[in-house]
């Protein structure tokens, strides 16, 4: 609010016009918050707290005004709501009644998924389970053919080295030039270690070649008890779906039934209460519209009243301070003659005082020189 009494006029002024410029948007906010110039020096508005008191009952009046239109377009946006509401769920029951229509195509796709997934999981079961039981049986043949292959190797080469004639150590070293029986010795092993090796290798693929056929064969078993399981639960899903398409036949059924008479009520009811909600809304806000009308006239009388007052009683200050402004130069201009005449007066007391000293003293020197004589 303002904390001058002069900027009073000025402000009844600008809030009138404010109320001329923006009409029914003007708020309570931009009645408490407007901002009024000052008034020139010298001059006096009226007085403050009547007009404070009179933009308090502005600003109370407009918040009035506005709860009751907010008040109004929150019902009838409730009432909107509502009608959109059973409508849409009128809607979303509506395409239950058509399901039947694409009813076989959904349970062959249905069907197709559900097999599909069967047989997608069973085939991986069984074909992790058959590789891990391969895997395991086949490591575990290859360890047991290398071990063989070892202990025949180590067997033939303790046979074959026993069956060697051994010459006397005196003839070997009689015979000069000829080789040492640790040199001899040293090279046949080697190569009836090549020998025993070869042979480890040739039982190891044997092993090998037979470890595969018989997981080979051991697979196609399993592929075969896939199969079978796949068929029966391929049997199986189509004695479950038959079930469920048994069910939903009849649910579809009850379902239309009750979803043709649950529409029925819900645009009755929603065609009533459109209806009802209309007609309130329009008696609201033609009362709303008519009390708005009347209130931003009568503040409009109002704030002409005011503007007129203010123009009469600025009328007649400026008078009384012109009369008062005259009052004080005829004031001014008396003081200034009497300053005038108070000088003149002054000057001449001075001058008289300045002569009657000189001649004093003059009469005084005088009067010593006798006294002397």
């Amino acid at each position: 609010m303002v904390s001058e009494s002069t900027a009073c006029g000025g402000r009844r002024l600008a809030f009138r016009m404010k109320v001329k410029g923006i009409s029914m948007q003007l708020t309570p906010a931009d009645v408490h918050n407007v901002a009024f110039s000052k008034p020139p020096i010298g001059k006096r508005g009226y007085n403050e707290d009547e007009v404070d008191q009179f933009l308090d009952l502005v600003e109370d009046t407009l918040s009035e005004l506005l709860d009751e239109n907010s008040e109004l377009k929150s019902a009838v946006e409730s009432n909107s709501t509502e009608s959109r509401d059973a409508a849409s769920s009128s809607a979303a029951s509506a395409p239950s009644a058509g399901s039947s229509v694409d009813e076989g195509a959904l349970r062959a796709e249905i069907e197709s998924q559900v097999r599909s997934e069967l047989e997608q999981s069973l085939r991986r079961d069984i074909e992790q389970k058959v590789r891990q039981n391969l895997e395991a049986e086949y490591e575990a043949r290859l360890v047991e053919a290398r071990k063989q292959a070892e202990a025949d190797a180590r067997a033939r080469f303790e046979s074959e080295k026993q069956s060697q004639p051994q010459q006397p150590a005196q003839a070997a070293s009689s015979v000069p030039g000829t080789d040492s029986e640790t040199g001899e010795a040293t090279a046949e092993t080697h190569m009836q270690a090549a020998r025993v090796l070869s042979l480890a290798q040739e039982m190891a693929d044997r092993l090998t070649n037979d470890a595969r056929q018989e997981s080979q064969s051991m697979l196609d078993e399993a592929r075969t008890a896939a199969n079978k399981t796949i068929s029966d639960a391929d049997e199986s899903s189509k004695r479950t779906l038959a079930d469920a398409e048994s069910r939903s036949t009849s649910q579809l059924n009850d379902a239309k039934q009750k979803s043709d008479s649950m529409i029925a009520e819900a645009r009755q009811k929603s065609e009533a209460m459109v209806a009802d909600a209309k007609q309130k809304s329009e008696t609201m806000i033609s009362d709303a519209t008519a009390q708005s009308e009347a209130q931003v006239r009568s503040a409009q009388e109002k704030a002409d009243q005011l503007r007129s007052d203010a123009e009469r009683k600025h009328a007649e200050i400026m008078t009384t301070v012109k009369k008062q402004q005259e009052a004080l130069e005829a004031r001014i201009e008396e003081l200034r003659t009497f300053e005038r005449e108070y000088r003149t007066r002054l000057k001449t007391f001075l001058e008289s005082q300045l002569e009657d000293l000189n001649s004093r003293g003059s009469a005084a020197p005088a009067g010593q020189l006798e006294s002397n004589d």
